[in-house]
């Protein structure tokens, strides 16, 4: 019961940080008078295939060996308790400086807007992905161990091949997006490992602690 509960509040919390990273993104781009980042399509995409898969896998994340040493909840606790609230803002903001720069990267490299909103698709779902392994526990991944939880990889491993396929064939057409150089492709990838660095340094440092 204790995992269960656990699992559904990483699953709230990977969920709820994309999707308020989306909304900062074009809220910011609409209020700066800046072409918006992202289609219909893009954000759909997201939620419903790169999203839904990992969020899913989180909900089936093994039993933390000290599950049996946190205290019992209060019964009218909020699920948003000790800090959840907090973190899943921070990390929307993260998540949506990073596809900025990435839009504006794309667009000053290609000089097109499909250009620019290809960069941020591609850091955006690619950061949900990387995303989903930090949120398996407040511990460091390396510690648990960062694929041991076999169901979230090939949840993973489907949403990249997902995005490959949007990215790499035809179907960018239908999406709107744009083939990049692939200096461009790399530095994406660099910016959607970011989250990485930032969630382990802050687990390190006690930033994020395990508040049960």
């Amino acid at each position: 019961g204790r995992n269960v509960y656990a699992n559904i509040k990483k699953a709230i919390q990977f969920l709820l940080s994309g999707n308020f990273a989306a909304i900062l993104t074009v809220l910011y781009a609409s209020l700066a008078a800046l072409p918006v980042p992202f289609a219909a399509v893009h954000l759909l995409f997201i939620n419903l295939l790169t999203d839904s898969l990992p969020a899913i896998a989180i909900g089936m994340e093994p039993v933390e060996s000290n599950v049996m040493d946190r205290k019992p909840k209060p019964k009218d606790e909020s699920i948003f308790a000790h800090g959840l609230g907090l973190r899943i803002v921070l990390q929307g903001v993260m998540f949506a400086v990073l596809s900025m720069c990435a839009f504006v990267l794309g667009e000053n490299a290609t000089g097109t807007l499909a250009g620019g909103q290809t960069m941020a698709f591609l850091v955006l779902s690619l950061s949900q992905v990387v995303q989903a392994y930090n949120m398996r526990s407040d511990h460091s991944l390396f510690h648990i161990g960062p694929f041991t939880n076999h169901k979230l990889n090939w949840a993973c491993l489907l949403s990249l091949l997902l995005i490959a396929l949007v990215l790499f064939t035809p179907l960018r057409i239908v999406f709107e997006l744009a083939a990049l150089p692939g200096a461009l492709y790399l530095q994406g990838v660099g910016l959607a490992l970011i989250p990485v660095l930032v969630m382990e340094l802050s687990k390190k440092f006690g930033l994020i602690k395990h508040q049960h």
